[in-house]
């Protein structure tokens, strides 16, 4: 059963702006509760696990779960966050891993790391994104201490400032990613690796591309995107929408809410 590590939306809220999307941005306490509530009931529906971590207050972004470290196995390598704002959520997730038996790994001092937020498992593969919030030696680390090849890709675009905002696994071989969100040339390198399928601007903005893969059931923000009906009715790959809209006034949506454990 596939599992994922979820933090209650408890003290979420747009109190500082560290991406273009935090801009005077006001949160719907109760809709934000409400919309969390219902990823988790997907997730469960379509035959996921959920794990809580309980957030803490003073630390409004730590329901990004995703960005808290990558796991593989019982071993995880915890996020160096690049912004002061978020780097204390990391003693509150390293606690949690550690508690519940996991090999918690610590990167050096010096180098900037965010998770599944910029890295993706795939196969034997770790996928990274690096320009914004990781950096690409954190990205090489990662992938050796996992035993993983690495596959690396410049980002370009401040908006889609994490590989989760602007490329995603829609099925066993197939990912769908957003262009201009990459510097030239970059995306190429995973041609031979998967299927890519481009998705417009709009899609991009409406976070299609922060879409969550649970049992080949693809949880997704928005149902009558361009890129969900081709996925829907050319690839035949299963849809389930979330919406999530109140927490893509941070800049994030439902991948970024989930961690796989």
């Amino acid at each position: 059963m596939e599992t994922f590590l979820l933090c209650p939306p408890d003290y979420f809220s747009v109190e500082y702006s560290i991406n273009p999307w935090m801009v005077g941005e006001k949160i719907d306490v109760s809709l934000v509760k409400h919309q969390w509530e219902n990823l988790r009931d997907a997730i469960e529906h379509v035959g996921g696990k959920v794990k809580i971590i309980n957030p803490v207050k003073g630390l409004p972004d730590m329901v990004f779960a995703a960005n808290s470290g990558i796991v593989r196995g019982k071993d995880v390598v915890l996020s160096r966050m690049k912004y002061k704002e978020r780097q204390g959520e990391s003693t509150n997730y390293r606690k949690w891993f550690v508690d519940k038996g996991y090999n918690v790994i610590n990167l050096m001092p010096g180098v900037t790391f965010e998770g599944c937020g910029d890295s993706l498992l795939y196969g034997d593969a770790l996928i990274g994104g690096y320009g914004f919030r990781s950096d690409k030696k954190a990205l090489e680390i990662t992938a050796s201490t996992l035993g993983l090849n690495l596959f690396t890709l410049a980002l370009s675009d401040p908006r889609f400032y994490h590989l989760d905002t602007c490329f995603c696994r829609v099925s066993k071989d197939k990912a769908i990613y957003y262009p201009a969100a990459f510097k030239a040339g970059e995306i190429k390198k995973l041609h031979s690796v998967i299927d890519l399928i481009p998705v417009s601007e709009t899609d991009a903005r409406l976070f299609m591309c922060n879409s969550m893969l649970v049992n080949d059931i693809l949880l997704i923000p928005e149902h009558q995107s361009d890129i969900g009906k081709t996925l829907r009715n050319k690839l035949g790959i299963k849809t389930c929408t979330v919406n999530v809209s109140e927490f893509l006034k941070a800049g994030g949506s439902i991948q970024c809410l989930c961690l796989k454990i």
